[in-house]
C-alpha cells in the first residue's frame, strides 16, 4: 500500500473522528444546559434529568437498527444526517416554547448520535490503511473530545446569548453535515466489509465470542459512570474538597482517558489488545480499591489518572476485536458497541447512587472494584478466544 493511499485514508479516519466530535459534543453540552433550563423555565431536577435519560435511551436503543441497516447497504449519507439532527436537537433546547417540546427535542439529539455510531464505527474499521485498532482509538477520541467541548461551548453561548445560545449548536453542526455529503461517495467505496477478515473467518460470524468482549465493554462503562458521578463526590465527603475543585476531578480523568485513548493503539500493537484488556481490569480493581481507601487527595489524583488509563487505553482495540468476531456485520457491532455498551453504565450507576445514599461512597467504590472484578474474569476469557 502506498504513502499516498495511507495518507488519505488517514484523513478519512480524522474525518470520521470529525464527525463523532459533533454529535458528542452535543450530547456533552445537554448535561450543562440543565442549571439553565432550570432558572429559564422553573424546571425541577426530576425533569431535567429526565431530558438526559430520554436523550441516552433514544440513543442507545435505536444503534443496533441502524447498525443493521449498514450492514445491509452502505450508507454513510445518514452520518451527515446524524450530525445534523443531533445540532438540531440541542439547539431546539433552549429555543421551543415547552417541556413536551424540549423532550422531543432530546430524544431527536439522541437519535442524530444514534445515527452516525454505528455507520462511522463501520467505516472507521474498513478506511484503516494499517492498524484497524488505530483506525477505532482516533474514532473514539472524537468522542472523548465532543464529551469534553460540549459543556464548554454550551456554558459560554448560553451565558453571553442566553437561552437561544443552544442555535449555536446548528451553526456548528449543519456545515459539518455538508462536509461529510461530499465525501459520500468516497466513504462509499469501501463498501460493507473488509474482504479479507471475512475470509479470513471462514465467512462466518462468531457472535459468542463478540457478545463475550462486549460484555468487558459494557463493565468498563458501569466503571466509567461510576467513577465520574462519585469521584468528585468521594472527595468533598473525605477531603473537604469545595464543588468547584472537585469538578476538577472529571476533567483530570477525561483529559487522562483522551490521551490513553490516543495511544492504546500503539500499546495493543506492543503486547497485544488481550493482553491489554487483562492488564487495564487488573489496574481498574486494584485502583478502585486503592482510590476506596485512598488516604489523601494528591494520591486520590494519582490513581484517577490510573484509573483513566486502566479504562480508556483497551476500549478502541477491544471494540476492534469485537468487530473481528463479526466481520460481516460491522454495523451492527459498532452500534451494540458504541450504543447499548455505553447505557449498561447510565442504567446502573442510579442503583449504586441509591447504594451509596444507604451505606456511603467507600463501600458504593468496593462494589464498583468488584463489578469491575468480573471485567478481570471475562477478559481472561477472551484470552483464550481464538
Amino acid at each position: 500500500m502506498g504513502l499516498g493511499r495511507t495518507l488519505r485514508d488517514n484523513g478519512l479516519s480524522y474525518l470520521l473522528m470529525g464527525g463523532h466530535v459533533m454529535v458528542d459534543m452535543c450530547q456533552g453540552a445537554l448535561a450543562a444546559a440543565l442549571p439553565f433550563l432550570i432558572a429559564a423555565h422553573g424546571y425541577t431536577y426530576a425533569q431535567v434529568t429526565l431530558l438526559v435519560f430520554m436523550a441516552n435511551v433514544a440513543s442507545a436503543v435505536i444503534q443496533p437498527l441502524f447498525g443493521w441497516l449498514g450492514d445491509r447497504k452502505a450508507r454513510p449519507w445518514i452520518m451527515a444526517v446524524g450530525v445534523l439532527l443531533a445540532g438540531a436537537g440541542m439547539a431546539g433546547i433552549g429555543v421551543l416554547p415547552s417541556y413536551e417540546l424540549i423532550a422531543a427535542s432530546a430524544m431527536v439529539c439522541g437519535v442524530g448520535n444514534a445515527m452516525l455510531h454505528p455507520e462511522g464505527g463501520r467505516l472507521a474499521n474498513l478506511v484503516a490503511s494499517g492498524s484497524k485498532a488505530g483506525g477505532m482509538s482516533i474514532f473514539s477520541v472524537g468522542g472523548q473530545v465532543g464529551f469534553c467541548v460540549g459543556p464548554m461551548v454550551a456554558a459560554a453561548c448560553l451565558s453571553v446569548f442566553g437561552m437561544a445560545g443552544t442555535l449555536a449548536f446548528l451553526v456548528l453542526c449543519a456545515p459539518y453535515a455538508v462536509l461529510l455529503l461530499v465525501f459520500n461517495r468516497r466513504l462509499a467505496a469501501f463498501g460493507l466489509r473488509d474482504d479479507s477478515a471475512v475470509a479470513a473467518s471462514g465467512g462466518r460470524d462468531r457472535w459468542g465470542a463478540f457478545a463475550l468482549v462486549l460484555s468487558t465493554l459494557s463493565i468498563r462503562s458501569v466503571v466509567f459512570y461510576s467513577l465520574s458521578s462519585f469521584a468528585p463526590l468521594f472527595v468533598i465527603s473525605f477531603f473537604g474538597q469545595t464543588e468547584e475543585q472537585a469538578s476538577l476531578m472529571v476533567s483530570l480523568l477525561a483529559l487522562a482517558g483522551a490521551v490513553a485513548t490516543m495511544l492504546s493503539s500503539k500499546v495493543a500493537a506492543a503486547v497485544g489488545t488481550k493482553r491489554l484488556m487483562v492488564g487495564c481490569y487488573v489496574a481498574l480493581v486494584l485502583g478502585l480499591v486503592g482510590f476506596a481507601f485512598s488516604p489523601s487527595l494528591a494520591v486520590s489524583c494519582v490513581l484517577v489518572v490510573v484509573l483513566a488509563f486502566g479504562m480508556n487505553a483497551f476500549n478502541p482495540p477491544a471494540i476492534a476485536l469485537g468487530q473481528s468476531y463479526v466481520p460481516q456485520h460491522l454495523g451492527m457491532a459498532s452500534g451494540l458497541s458504541f450504543g447499548v455498551a455505553v447505557c449498561v453504565g447510565g442504567v446502573v450507576a442510579p442503583g449504586l447512587g441509591a447504594l451509596g445514599d444507604v451505606m456511603g461512597l467507600q463501600p458504593v467504590m468496593l462494589v464498583v472494584a468488584g463489578i469491575a472484578a468480573l471485567g478481570l474474569a471475562a477478559s481472561v476469557a477472551v484470552t483464550r478466544l481464538r
